[in-house]
């Protein structure tokens, strides 16, 4: 009878744990996903580069939408405060994707989890990053362990670090539930080394978006943006480069090195023409900050190997998807 009474209390035991950990899983992360939520894509900051020149571009994130939930693409400088003039409340924050680890696409994650806890946090972020995302999170928590501790006590707000779990990914499925699925692929970005930095692939509510991160020419992106919605691709021009180097006093060296961590305008479009995308995104802008260059600048010179509809985007833009 002893050894019955411990057998059930064994089998008890090992039941709710089971179910405890289900309700901690991606199921529960994602159960505020209604299956018909409207999707929406916005551009938060479309600048390339980490350095602070204007107000009207800020560094690199964009945010997609599925009904009130935000998954936060990138964390740029700028990223909460871009989520706020959008009127996206950042508690509604349920996930983070970041592409690689280059300061101009995470320097604003510190101030996204900080700020989404200080506005009323109360639900699980999940943060899907390249190796390196598990340090620099704990390192965050670190740096902000005497505001954390004090406001618990003094305040009964929950513990931020509890809500935040990271997920270091490589190429491949990143996440998959009933509503949402997410891939990843290695892109090239020098001076990264191969698996470093991530271009993704969204696809939710019967639309795929893919956000290429930062690369270069590299004809498997098209493969794995085939008949995409949305393809938000980074760009660089060249002459602007060249421009750019001779007004700060910059030499060869490091227009070539630009150049080649980027993808040139006629490849951008080679790629969204080899993938057959519905529509084009340009953003990422290198350099974002040209006098001479324009929209239509920019847009013809994608437009010379791609003859899809093509949207040079900006701050805050949101990007309707073609039916």
């Amino acid at each position: 009878m002893k050894i019955m009474r411990i057998l059930h209390a064994t089998t008890k035991y090992l039941l709710a744990t089971a179910v405890s950990l289900a309700l901690s899983g991606p199921a529960a992360w994602a159960a505020s996903t209604p299956p018909d939520a409207k999707i929406r894509v916005l551009l938060l900051g479309t600048k390339g580069g980490p350095s602070l020149l204007t107000p009207k571009s800020l560094p690199q994130s964009t945010v997609l939408m599925v009904g009130d939930d935000a998954y936060l693409l990138d964390a740029g400088y700028g990223a909460s405060l871009r989520l706020v003039e959008a009127g996206i409340p950042l508690r509604n924050i349920r996930g983070i994707f970041i592409t690689h680890l280059h300061s101009d696409h995470v320097l604003d994650y510190p101030s996204v989890l900080m700020n989404s806890w200080a506005t009323g946090l109360k639900t699980p972020i999940k943060v899907f990053g390249p190796q390196g995302t598990q340090a620099m999170t704990q390192h965050i928590w670190k740096a902000f362990a005497t505001d954390i501790d004090l406001r618990i006590a003094d305040e009964g707000k929950p513990d931020p670090r509890k809500l935040v779990t990271v997920e270091q990914f490589e190429e491949g499925l990143v996440y998959k539930d009933d509503h949402l699925q997410v891939t990843a692929l290695a892109v090239p970005h020098p001076p990264f080394d191969k698996g470093q930095a991530y271009a993704f692939k969204f696809e939710v509510g019967g639309k795929t978006i893919v956000l290429s991160g930062d690369t270069n020419y590299y004809p498997p992106l098209a493969e794995f943006a085939k008949g995409a919605d949305l393809l938000i691709n980074e760009v660089v021009h060249v002459e602007a480069v060249e421009r750019l180097a001779k007004r700060v006093g910059y030499g060869q060296k490091f227009v070539d090195a630009v150049i080649s961590h980027h993808v040139t305008a006629e490849d951008v479009g080679r790629m969204a023409s080899s993938a057959g995308v519905k529509k084009l995104v340009l953003s990422h802008f290198v350099p974002a900050d040209d006098p001479l260059l324009g929209d239509e600048d920019w847009r013809a010179a994608v437009a010379k190997t791609f003859d899809g509809e093509i949207v040079v985007g900006h701050d805050g833009m949101e990007i309707p998807f073609t039916d």
